[in-house]
């Protein structure tokens, strides 16, 4: 492996970590900086599909903006392939959320993404993700939210 491979590798991997925590802290100007202008974007199990960067970010902030929390854990990244601008990766998410009301309405998703990523002007981006839902429980997700995300939103 060279140096450039190792870079690319590394970058792919912050992309990942940087939509996690872009989804997570609600900030969809950083959600859109991930994908690429005419990416896509899905999760088959639950009806949605976007294409674009921006419907991408709006989509998933119609989606996501609603709930109490909502919090992606990442788990297992792996890059199966990957030449010159473009790579394909997999990784496992546990995805949290809670309805507002206090009432604990919500659920727990496990599914893995896979994703197509490609590399624009030295910047690597998703061309392509698709969430896969494995198992969802909808029992819900009990428990006080400790954060206020308007607050947090307000703050940039």
């Amino acid at each position: 492996m060279n140096l450039q491979e190792l870079a690319d590798r590394l970058a792919i991997r912050e992309l990942a970590d940087r939509y996690t925590m872009a989804v997570t802290s609600r900030d969809w100007s950083a959600v859109a900086d991930c994908f690429a202008t005419d990416a896509k974007w899905a999760v088959p199990g639950a009806g949605l599909a976007f294409e674009g960067r921006d419907n991408i970010a709006a989509g998933i902030s119609g989606a996501v903006s609603p709930n109490a929390i909502h919090l992606l854990m990442p788990h297992a990244f792996v890059i199966d392939s990957l030449g010159g601008d473009r790579a394909t990766a997999r990784s496992i998410l546990h995805e949290v959320f809670q309805r507002p009301g206090g009432t604990g309405e919500g659920a727990h998703v496990l599914g893995l993404y896979n994703d197509v990523v490609t590399k624009a002007d030295g910047v690597w981006r998703f061309a392509d993700r698709r969430f896969d839902i494995h198992l969802m429980d909808a029992a819900g997700c009990p428990g006080h939210v400790m954060v206020d995300y308007a607050a947090l939103v307000a703050a940039r």
